[in-house]
């Protein structure tokens, strides 16, 4: 009795890490729920005030089991529901992610994201934001717990996010100009992804366990885990292991190919590849309101491959295969200040130390060996208030961020070192930024007001200019509940690029088409970028157990001394080639529209996304960078029998692209740009056996059945000919089992 008592005593205290101990995490959610009741955001504010062994326990308390609002923190640094953020933004669940066996395959669910121009290797994969990614990598940012990292490591054998997906609980994605919050390089947008805390391997109920998992790709893949997690309930100690394995073979690609002789063969990807990740998480509450965690995670790729991975096939039949290591170690320490009842401090604290590396170097015949660094090491602060003022109600972000980084790279033929004299080299960052939101007429209307300010050097060792500059980047955005349910959303923002020591510093026959030429005067890339449109959620439109969602974003904006590399015709270096340079040049014009729609009952639902993107130059209006298609995904979920059994399919559809220009002249020969629309489907069965069963299936198993391309269906993406030989990966049939101990 006196147990209860003092529980339901904390609850109405406002105070969740001591109710937690009292009374177990029913008492904290109570807490949490009555200490966020005025919240502008109340769930993103009840999943934050929650010990993390109790977050499972942060679902609105109204909402419909088989779909939950989803928190997106990327956009504006405090939590906001994705429907009701007035801009482009798309949250992904572990749910959405176990489809496929990579992070960036799982993104072309969203709309605005493309993927699928390489061989399916997991050192190297294509993807776009908006229009930019790999190859112009620093227009997009990519982090993992707030931290940063290169996608290619200044190398095009490589393109990846070095993030496992089985160890992600979210990933943010919001597209377009959003460098108000994490500063120079959001011009395409940013993919944040968040790391699991022990609670989330654990079984409800349990302090301590271990998970496991295997799975199975027909397209010569394999891959398991194992987790190990304490959690224990009215502890301030918590703890995370995780160790995974993968491999992959040749990865078969859609169709066959044909030589000069008039011979077939299929269309395989030579590879051989050794993904190794391990991850350590611990959490110290150590005071009602305090807490600190620390985390260090290591991913190591050792992988066998054709010269330039995303676009080369097969090994050499000279020099064999390009044997490679990638490798990526973040180390994370942060410290949250959260005390009950005060609406002037939640504060955090985080500092990092990331360190990654490529090396490679032919299996035969060439005498190579080729290394790419980049270190980085830096912290933020920011802290959130929220208070009143009359009836209006306010949120207030003020933060910190600074960044340095370290580039390095050795390439020695045959004895010989090449120097790219762009590295070694340093950047350093210094932004500070402010987020206000404010809430009127009964909360019906949201405006956020922002800016940040960003200092960046960058500097070339035996270099005599450097680069450096400052930039400040608003936003302003708006959301009104015009009635229940719909919100009319508009969004003004502006992000920047500079250069990179490259596209300044970049000197002397780097290949064999061109000599570079240094340009130290090069100026920041600014974008700037109106999105509007509308959301609506409604529950019981068409019955008492349905739920409706919608959004759709129509943006328009314009890039700004856009960085080139600007070939000069005619001209002839020591090395018979021509010269080069990185210029600013004319503007880009940007436009589109995204649109996501779901309709959820108890036992089925549905859901699609529709999305164009046209990107010109101003002065030709030639597509630029490249061309992309307009495209379509439709889908549909079935829980014929129990909630815990779900099968699930999707198509996608790309539209045939409007070209402009229409054919690529190369080696004297014409080349047509994809005219063709394409289709793919999927096909996916969950099964989650209920708590009540016993033995092996008691609630803490899931099986998973699925096919990618379901009808070996070929793809070729807008921006590549129509001769092309990367048509997409082959039918991919793949069973998973994960189980809970």
């Amino acid at each position: 009795m006196k147990h209860t008592a003092l529980s339901a005593a904390l609850a109405l205290a406002g105070c969740p890490a001591l109710a937690f101990a009292a009374g177990g995490c029913d008492a904290a959610l109570a807490s949490s729920r009555a200490s966020c009741a005025a919240h502008a955001e109340p769930d993103a504010c009840v999943a934050a005030a929650l010990p993390p062994a109790c977050r499972a326990h942060a679902a609105p308390s109204d909402a419909p089991t088989q779909e939950l609002d989803r928190i997106t923190v990327v956009g504006t640094r405090f939590g906001i529901d994705v429907l009701k953020y007035p801009g482009s933004a798309s949250v992904l669940v572990p749910e959405d992610l176990d489809d496929t066996p990579d992070l960036i395959q799982s993104l072309k669910k969203i709309p605005g994201v493309d993927t699928g121009n390489d061989a399916g290797r997991a050192i190297g994969q294509h993807f776009t934001i908006r229009g930019f990614g790999h190859g112009s990598e620093s227009r997009v940012i990519v982090m993992q717990d707030g931290v940063r990292r290169s996608a290619n490591l200044f190398a095009n054998q490589v393109s990846g996010f070095s993030m496992d997906s089985d160890l992600l609980k979210q990933v943010d994605v919001v597209r377009g100009s959003s460098g108000i919050s994490y500063g120079g390089g959001a011009i395409g947008g940013v993919i944040g992804g968040t790391t699991k805390d022990a609670a989330d391997f654990l079984r409800p109920g349990r302090d301590a366990g271990v998970a496991a998992s295997y799975r199975f790709d027909s397209n010569n893949q394999v891959q398991g885990y194992g987790a190990f997690a304490i959690a224990p309930q009215g502890s301030p100690f918590e703890l995370l292991a995780f160790v995974k394995r993968a491999e992959r073979g040749d990865m078969a690609q859609v169709g066959r190919l044909q030589d000069d002789e008039g011979r077939t063969r299929r269309n395989v990807a030579d590879n051989d590849e050794e993904i190794g990740t391990a991850f350590l998480k611990a959490g110290w509450t150590f005071a009602e309101g305090h807490r600190l965690t620390l985390s260090h995670y290591d991913q190591s790729i050792d992988a066998r491959t054709g010269w330039n991975s995303l676009y080369h096939a097969t090994f050499s039949p000279a020099n064999g295969a390009v044997i490679g290591e990638r490798r990526q170690r973040d180390s994370v320490l942060g410290y949250a200040l959260n005390p009950a009842g005060n609406p002037w401090l939640d504060l955090s604290l985080s500092a990092y130390r990331t360190r990654a590396h490529y090396e490679r170097g032919y299996e035969r015949g060439v005498d190579l060996y080729y290394r790419n660094q980049d270190d980085r090491w830096g912290f933020s602060a920011q802290n959130l208030m929220r208070f009143a003022t009359g009836a209006v109600g306010h949120r207030l972000l003020l933060g910190l961020d600074y960044e340095h980084r370290e580039e390095d790279g050795l390439y020695v033929l045959d004895g010989e070192i090449t120097s790219f004299n762009s590295m070694p080299n340093e950047y350093r960052d210094l932004g500070v930024f402010v987020q206000h939101e404010s809430r009127w007429l009964d909360d019906r209307l949201a405006l956020q007001l922002g800016g940040r300010y960003d200092r960046f050097e960058r500097e070339v060792q035996g270099v005599a200019e450097d680069y450096d500059n400052s930039r400040f980047s608003p936003r302003v955005g708006v959301s009104y509940a015009l009635a229940d349910g719909l919100h009319l959303l508009a969004n003004y923002s502006e992000a920047f690029r500079a250069p990179t020591p490259h596209e300044t510093s970049s000197s002397g026959p780097l290949n064999i088409h061109y000599w570079y030429q240094p340009n130290p005067d090069l100026r920041a890339e600014t974008s700037s970028e109106y999105e509007a449109g509308f959301s609506w959620a409604r529950s019981g439109l068409f019955a008492a157990d349905d739920r409706f969602r919608a959004k759709a974003m129509y943006f328009r904006g314009r890039i700004d001394d856009m960085i080139r590399l600007v070939v000069d015709y005619g001209s002839q270096s020591p090395a018979d080639s021509e010269y080069v340079r990185y210029e600013n040049v004319d503007g880009v014009d940007r436009e589109g529209l995204e649109i996501e729609a779901a309709y959820d009952r108890e036992r089925w639902g549905l859901f699609a996304t529709f999305e164009t993107l046209d990107m010109r130059d101003v002065e030709t209006g030639h597509k630029t960078p490249s061309a992309f298609a307009d495209r379509a995904r439709l889908g549909v979920q079935w829980r014929p029998f129990r909630d815990d059994f779900t099968v699930s399919a999707d198509y996608t559809h790309w539209f045939a692209p409007d070209q402009n220009p229409e054919t690529l002249l190369s080696g004297g020969k014409v080349y047509h740009y994809v005219r063709e629309s394409f289709g793919q489907t999927n096909l996916q069965l969950r099964w989650r056996p209920m708590a009540s069963s016993v033995g092996f299936l008691d609630g803490s198993t899931q099986f998973l059945f699925g096919i990618n391309n379901v009808f070996n269906d070929r793809r070729l993406i807008a921006s590549g000919v129509e001769t092309s030989s990367r048509t997409g990966l082959a039918r991919n049939v793949y069973l998973s089992v994960g189980k809970q101990f």
